[in-house]
């Protein structure tokens, strides 16, 4: 699935009025800038990696994984403009978590489950209310998504009434399945909602889909392992890398998540999340700067399923056209301000080489943008400005798949016109504020890589 017509088609099967969108729009960008500025890393590295679409065919927010292995977040604007940025908060946090715990790659079936959807919901939520101190979302005063507390309860109730054994509410919500498990004790199915609290028009829970369907409801297609375990592994490698760069709360989210849900936790262990314990883990990948930078550029680059990793390599991923596809874009900003080396900038190059059926505009820039050819010095040396970079994209005749920033992140931070096409590679010692603003980033550490 290509996600731009992905994007078009799920915008047009509702009309959407002009005004909503734009509403919508400022509470998703105040919305976004709170995740990169809040608790949650993990949501942080999500919500950069999304395709966003604005759509009326669900009801509140959703997510689906697509063609290139990035997920798409879907968003109903009037669900949006009802609940209001810090709330929005909540709901991008949940569906961040969605992904995390693996619940889009399950067995279809399980899927159909109510009790597994209700397991999924409340355990979300509970864990973001206790770890992120983050209200339930509430709409004219009355909680609109599944309450942990309200399906707890109920639980119990029923436990008591079958003279069945009660475990605590922590031991309850410990893990998706053991609460499934729990639940599945019940002679009759938990539903997600309590009395007086039924899912409508602008409340309730998520839809979950494929490539291969949409829907109301939970009713996903089958979802590609490969490409789930592509995306788990962008978000789970850059989660820890953000842990042992010392990012503020990185840590203690990881490690609260590590055994929450069986599937998840294994690909936790295969990029290193034990080492933040102290535990002697064995990676299935060496995570190589290179090899990061070369995903997040394909990643932006892939439209369809026609562009394709060679997979002959080792490592370093290069990228390919298969079929007839329109040539791509990139663009390329090294910072002058003189803390580049040439051995650095020799890499990056060689890199960006590899690719195929791609027009590379090479730059270098401080206060002004120039033009750069490889090989050659670098022009520049006063005042860094990264605004600058984004006016100069505009200015641009071809629109851009993605834009790589090379710097060591010192300068008044911005907010790009288009920031899920942003990467931004970090010198040695750099501010990775960029991260924190939900965009794709990552400190080169060029001794260890």
């Amino acid at each position: 699935m290509d996600p731009k017509l992905e994007k078009k088609r799920l915008l047009e099967e509702i009309p959407i009025e002009a005004e909503i969108i734009e509403q919508a729009q400022e509470i998703l960008i105040k919305a976004r800038r709170k995740v990169g500025l809040g608790p949650s890393v993990i949501t942080s590295i999500v919500v950069g990696l999304c395709h966003f679409a604005w759509t009326r065919t669900i009801p509140t927010f959703a997510v689906k994984l697509t063609g290139d292995g990035n997920p798409m977040l879907m968003v109903n604007p009037d669900f949006a403009i009802k609940i209001g940025p810090d709330q929005a908060v909540f709901a991008l946090t949940h569906e961040a978590y969605h992904l995390l715990l693996v619940h889009l790659y399950v067995d279809p079936a399980l899927m159909q489950n109510q009790n597994w959807v209700t397991s999924t919901e409340a355990c979300i939520n509970h864990r973001i209310t206790k770890h992120l101190g983050l209200p339930l979302i509430s709409v004219d005063g009355k909680v609109a998504i599944v309450d942990p507390e309200s399906v707890y309860s109920r639980w119990r109730k029923a436990m008591q009434t079958a003279n069945l054994p009660v475990v605590s509410k922590e031991q309850f919500f410990e893990t998706d399945l053991g609460c499934f498990s729990y639940l599945e004790q019940c002679p009759k199915e938990i539903p997600p909602y309590g009395r007086g609290q039924q899912p409508g028009e602008g409340q309730g829970g998520c839809v979950h889909a494929g490539d291969h369907g949409e829907g109301q409801g939970n009713n996903p297609a089958p979802l590609d392992p490969t490409e789930v375990g592509k995306f788990m592994e962008k978000v789970l490698g850059q989660s820890v890398q953000a842990a042992k760069n010392g990012r503020k709360g990185a840590k203690e989210e990881i490690l609260n998540w590590v055994d929450a849900s069986p599937e998840a936790s294994k690909m936790w262990g295969d990029v290193g999340a034990g080492s933040l314990r102290g535990e002697t883990t064995t990676s299935r990948k060496t995570d190589l700067w290179e090899k990061w930078t070369a995903d997040s550029m394909a990643s932006r680059m892939a439209a369809g399923k026609r562009w394709r990793y060679n997979k002959k390599l080792p490592f370093d991923p290069r990228v390919a056209a298969n079929g007839r596809e329109p040539r791509k874009h990139g663009s390329v900003y090294i910072d002058a301000s003189g803390s580049m080396s040439q051995a650095f900038l020799d890499k990056v190059v060689a890199l960006i080489g590899e690719l195929e059926n791609i027009e590379i505009q090479w730059n270098s820039f401080d206060g002004e943008v120039w033009p750069f050819v490889p090989g050659e010095g670098l022009r520049g040396g006063g005042g860094t400005s990264f605004q600058i970079i984004d006016d100069h994209v505009a200015t641009l005749e071809d629109d851009q798949d993605f834009v790589l920033v090379i710097t060591d992140g010192y300068a008044p931070h911005i907010q790009p016109t288009d920031p899920d096409k942003w990467i931004w590679l970090v010198t040695p010692g750099g501010d990775t504020w960029a991260q924190d603003a939900g965009m794709l980033c990552r400190e080169v550490d060029l001794e260890n890589e």
